[in-house]
């Protein structure tokens, strides 16, 4: 007797051609997937990854005072050994002592061998030791040997001002659309500490005379009654309107013998 095939098995077969194409396809792209996955190249790798430099830094931070190793990254692999200093978040670096601490004395009495290290270049550091005195609390800036004293804002405030004045004195004494000798000629009065001011272009010696472009000895006023004043004035511009030439020729001079000794 002939059996029957079912209508189900006939179905089955039926679908066979269709689905197997598929998941030929599927099976390829994973094969594919799989064999660049295996090409890319991975960092070989001797332990645990390193620590970011902001982790670094935090950890360096809370060892201020300790004594550490560290040895800094590849192509230019160096390792110290010393005290840290310091652990600055605004410049991204360390600093150590590397001089020998093995003295008894106070470490802020002696000298020492700083090396500043940027965070970035650091691999890897140990903690050899706690510093001096600690009592189990953190270390930080204000255990750091040699001890870092207080800073006097108000001194460097004091500072800041005279050198702000110093500044704008010196703004004040720099003529506007002169030429360098006029200036030179400025400056030289200043030197010997005669009253002057600049008055646009114009020289105002001892509140009295008045020097004009091109500021020579006919160039000269004052009132009548500052006649003794205008002849000071006159000599001291007549000295320095003559030192400034010799040293003008003494520069040609010199500028011409260096271009004969170049050419020769």
């Amino acid at each position: 007797m002939r059996r029957r095939r079912s209508r189900g098995t006939r179905g089955i077969r039926s679908a066979l051609p269709q689905t197997l194409p598929a998941i030929s396809q599927r099976s390829m792209a994973d094969s594919k997937r799989s064999s660049v996955s295996g090409k890319v190249a991975t960092p070989k790798t001797a332990g645990a990854p390193p620590a970011s430099s902001v982790d670094t830094l935090a950890a360096l931070g809370k060892a201020i005072g300790a004594r550490i190793k560290l040895t800094t990254a590849a192509p230019h692999a160096l390792t110290y050994e010393g005290t840290l200093f310091t652990a600055c978040p605004i410049l991204n670096v360390v600093a150590i002592n590397t001089r020998s601490s093995t003295l008894a004395v106070n470490t802020a009495a002696q000298p020492g061998d700083y090396t500043v290290i940027p965070v970035s270049r650091i691999q890897s550091f140990q903690v050899l030791s706690l510093a001096s005195g600690a009592d189990g609390s953190e270390s930080s800036i204000a255990t750091a040997q040699p001890a870092i004293g207080p800073v006097d804002v108000k001194r460097l405030k004091q500072r800041e001002e005279q050198r702000i004045r110093k500044l704008k004195e010196e703004e004040k004494d720099r003529g506007k659309g002169v030429t360098r000798e006029a200036q030179a000629i400025f400056d030289s009065f200043k030197r010997i500490n005669t009253p002057i001011r600049w008055h646009n272009q114009e020289m105002i010696v001892h509140e009295a005379v008045i020097i004009s472009p091109p500021y020579r000895i006919e160039d000269c006023k004052c009132p009548k009654d500052k006649q003794e004043v205008l002849n000071r004035v006159k000599k001291v511009l007549d000295g320095e309107r003559r030192k400034l030439k010799d040293k003008e020729e003494r520069e040609k001079k010199a500028a011409a013998q260096t271009g004969q000794r170049k050419g020769g």
